[in-house]
């Protein structure tokens, strides 16, 4: 990025350079002479400092950032997942936690579900049934 800023500050400070040489320019045959010199270069410095702009853009993704993001989806999945379970059973919860642990292999395991509310602990076990059966759930009774 510093290389395109220098190469804005080569535009803007050459070009008030150039024009102010072009404004005490002499007047008459040798104007036209002079003119193409300073417009040459001004050409030039553009040029010169174009070709120093690095134009390598790294496109490459950043693997911890797309952890990040895909262990925040897991886990609102997983909390979607069991809060409709809850609705669909008509029990009342204020909120659903879902912790996870992360493998040695980089992937995302659901370790326990907290889940707040002031029903029955069999109720709520059963209204999630199937899928309560691989996880640890703690209901909290609020």
């Amino acid at each position: 990025m510093t290389r395109l800023s220098d190469f804005f500050i080569t535009f803007c400070v050459s070009a008030i350079f150039i024009g102010a040489l072009l404004i005490i320019c002499p007047s008459g045959q040798i104007s036209k002479s002079v003119k193409y010199i300073l417009s040459l270069v001004f050409t030039l410095l553009i040029i010169s400092s174009a070709l120093k702009i690095d134009f390598n853009l790294d496109f490459t993704p950043d693997n911890d950032a797309i952890s990040s993001h895909t262990e925040a989806l897991d886990t609102q999945s997983a909390a979607y997942v069991y809060g409709q379970c809850l609705k669909a059973a008509n029990i009342e919860f204020s909120k659903i936690s879902v912790l996870t642990n992360k493998t040695e292999d980089g992937s995302i395991v659901i370790s326990k579900v907290l889940i707040f509310s002031k029903e029955d602990k069999n109720k709520i076990l059963s209204a999630l049934s199937l899928v309560a059966q691989n996880f640890e759930v703690e209901i909290i009774n609020e």
